[in-house]
């Protein structure tokens, strides 16, 4: 799409700088090529832009400016050729697009409905679409022993290289699974934007393991205390998702499970300040054995 954008219309661009966006396909649909672009008449060219504010009215007249001299490819069979080509592609993005509305419908109602699912939403930060793609690439909690497993495979585990004297530092380990590395960086700027729980640790880490470069203005150590966070919200997934994979092993066949466990802001600030103190199981009476009469 780019390429024959830049053989027929090549100043497209230089207002719409992506021409696969929305409004700039919608565009190029209703105007295949620069002279109809340019012939077009006012009403028709706002309509087709629809309601965006990114292109303003001074944008378009200068678009159908551009067309008029653009020096974009002028032979007709060429110009058919790319044409065709060009309604094909657009009609195939929009199909595809179709596929991939109702597709996150349906991950959206699997998330709602499953004990998982349920779980992840509670978490600041995590969305319906994140914990699908969670759920998807982390599969069975029971595969992962400790949560350390679990942040290595996600990939927001340090690598420390220390010799005691000269030798001192900390960065990313380069393993695990892209995707879902990707999905829980979004999940903790979410969570700090979002949540006052998040964004206060965030800050308080900031404040101690970042400086500014004086000539740039900038923190320098940002993504270290990203991956501290990262690597605390995959342990408190884990520690929830265990939890809750333990109670269904221990029911009976049958038997009806209880709602699962969520995540609890209070507990959590607690466990950080370490005053957690988990609620006691009463204690079993010992059972009486009677003994058989003489």
């Amino acid at each position: 799409m780019t390429a024959i954008c830049n053989e027929l219309f090549p100043e497209f661009t230089r207002l719409l700088r992506n021409p696969n966006l929305p409004t700039a396909l919608a565009l190029r649909s209703h105007f295949p090529t620069p002279a109809d672009l340019a012939a077009a008449p006012w009403g028709e060219l706002r309509e087709a832009r629809g309601r965006t504010c990114s292109v303003s009215d001074a944008k378009l007249r200068e678009l159908q400016q551009l067309a008029a001299q653009t020096i974009g490819s002028k032979d007709p069979t060429r110009v058919r050729a790319l044409v065709i080509e060009q309604q094909q592609l657009i009609s195939e993005l929009n199909l595809i697009g179709q596929h991939l509305a109702q597709l996150e419908g349906e991950m959206l109602q699997v998330v709602e409905h499953s004990r998982e699912g349920k779980i992840l939403t509670s978490i600041p930060g995590v969305g319906p679409l994140a914990a699908a793609t969670l759920i998807a690439l982390i599969g069975n909690i029971a595969n992962f022993e400790r949560a350390s497993q679990l942040k290595s495979y996600t990939g927001w585990v340090p690598k420390v290289a220390q010799s005691g004297s000269t030798l001192d530092w900390t960065r990313l380990s380069p393993r695990g699974v892209r995707q879902i590395k990707q999905t829980m960086y979004l999940i903790v700027w979410r969570a700090i934007q979002w949540d006052e729980g998040w964004k206060e640790l965030y800050e308080r880490l900031i404040a101690r393991k970042c400086r500014t470069d004086e000539r740039t203005r900038r923190l320098i150590g940002r993504e270290k205390v990203i991956g501290r966070l990262a690597g605390q919200m995959v342990c408190v997934m884990y520690t929830l998702l265990k939890k809750d994979q333990e109670l269904l092993s221990q029911l009976a066949p049958g038997e009806k499970p209880p709602e699962p466990g969520l995540y609890d802001p209070v507990i959590h600030r607690q466990h950080r300040s370490g005053q957690y103190q988990p609620s006691r199981s009463k204690e079993k009476l010992p059972t009486l054995i009677q003994l058989p009469s003489p």
